[in-house]
Formats: C-alpha cells, structure tokens, sequence
C-alpha cells in the first residue's frame, strides 16, 4: 500500500475509464442492403472519411452488392494548427492510436459489430437468406479488419488486405477458423511506398500461417484503391452458395 502524504494529498495522477456512449457513421455504396446478395464491409486507412473512402467505388459496383464503409470513431484535423484556422479545412480518421490501444481495439470491435448487425439483419428480413459477406481493409484499415473478423460477429467469405501490415495481436486460432473455407487476397500497389517489395514478402509470409494459399493482386499504382483491381474483386466475391 503506498502511504498518502501527511497533507492527505492525493498520490501522483491515476487513470480511471468509463464506457460513454458515442455516435459512430458508416457510409454506403451499390444497392440497399435490404436489396443485396452480397455486403462487403470496407474499413479506411489512417486520415481518410468514410465517404472519401468510397468514392472509387463508385460506378464498379455490382448489382447484388452493397458496399459499407464504417468509420474510425476518432476524427481529427488533418494538417498542424494554424493562427488563421487554415488548417481546419481536411479532416481524417483513424481506428486507434497507441494511447488506450486496447480499450480503442474493443471499442472499434463493438461499433463494426453493431454495423454489421444493422445491415446484414436488414437484408436477412428482406430476403429471408443471410448474404454473402466480404472484408477488405486498406492500409491502417487492414490490422483492425483482421482484429474484427478473429473476434466480431462477421464471417466473410472473402478476406482482402489491401496495402497494409497485418495484426500481430489477432487470436490467431479464431482468425485462422473464421477464413476457412473463405477466399483470401493481398494486394498492393507496384509503386506503393508503404508496400516495397520487402514489405510484401514479409505480409506474404506472416499470413501464411493463417491461410495457405492466399491470391496475390498487384497494380501499376501507388497507395490507392485501383479501380480495375475493385472491378475484378467486387464481380469475383464473395461467391454466392
């Protein structure tokens, strides 16, 4: 027991936590999810909206499919203070920091279940079938992907990585069980910073241990979303049946 001082001061700073309640967004893209065969859930890198986020997906979608987007709950602005406020105009988010890392992880985990709830349980009413699902993360985007889909309530039937490092804090056991069956893809941009080739090798090798037989992409581009590469994987998954 640590002695109080003989003033009955209080004894250096502590940190107490308390669950609040926040106002999560998600964006939308292609059909209604009443109306859709096929979700895909589709989380942001590190700066990015939601709704920026979706905008090359716009015009590629599918019929069947709905495109969601869910949004880091911490938003920020993206350029250092300025005296004339200049540097209020951009505005990103991202899905954690290292400050309160695990409590941002659950706190993440928890809203993308809620989202994922909300939109696969409106096309369950609609349809009467529960839709194929997929999950693609970009860049920040992938780790807490890989996070949500080893504990959250999502079971995707495809698994992207898009130009990202992959989680070493997943429970393995549970993110190997849930890809099972399930089609998996790396991709990454030839001219990609973030992405060298080294970069790729080691993805590469560290997700093997969950998937052996991952589908590698790779575009003439640099850190973005590719538009062929979308078309090619929003008509391919997640495979109907």
């Amino acid at each position: 027991m640590t002695a109080l001082p003989e003033d009955g001061g209080a004894v250096g700073v502590r940190v107490r936590t308390r669950a609040t309640v926040r106002t999560g967004r998600y964006a939308m893209a292609g059909a209604e999810p009443a109306a859709a065969s096929r979700i895909w859930f589709a989380l942001h890198g590190y700066g990015q909206l939601a709704t920026r986020f979706l905008r090359p997906f716009e015009g590629l979608i599918p019929a069947d499919t709905c495109v969601i987007a869910p949004e880091g709950l911490s938003r920020f602005y993206l350029e250092s203070p300025r005296a004339d406020g200049s540097h209020m105009q951009r505005i990103g988010a991202t899905w954690l920091t290292r400050e309160s890392r695990d409590t941002e992880i659950e706190d993440a985990r928890l809203w993308l279940d809620r989202v994922h709830d909300e939109v696969v349980g409106e096309s369950v009413r609609a349809r009467g079938v529960s839709p194929s699902t997929a999950v693609l993360g970009f860049s920040q985007g992938v780790a807490t992907a890989m996070r949500w889909v080893a504990s959250g309530h999502v079971r995707p039937r495809c698994f992207v990585a898009w130009a990202g490092g992959l989680a070493h804090d997943v429970a393995e056991d549970d993110f190997r069980a849930k890809l099972a069956g399930a089609d998996t893809v790396l991709v990454a941009g030839l001219r990609d910073r973030f992405a060298t080739e080294e970069a790729r090798a080691k993805v590469r090798a560290d997700f093997s241990q969950y998937h052996a037989a991952p589908r590698e992409i790779s575009y003439d581009g640099e850190h973005h979303l590719d538009s062929a590469t979308l078309v090619e994987l929003l008509t391919m998954y997640p495979r109907h049946g």
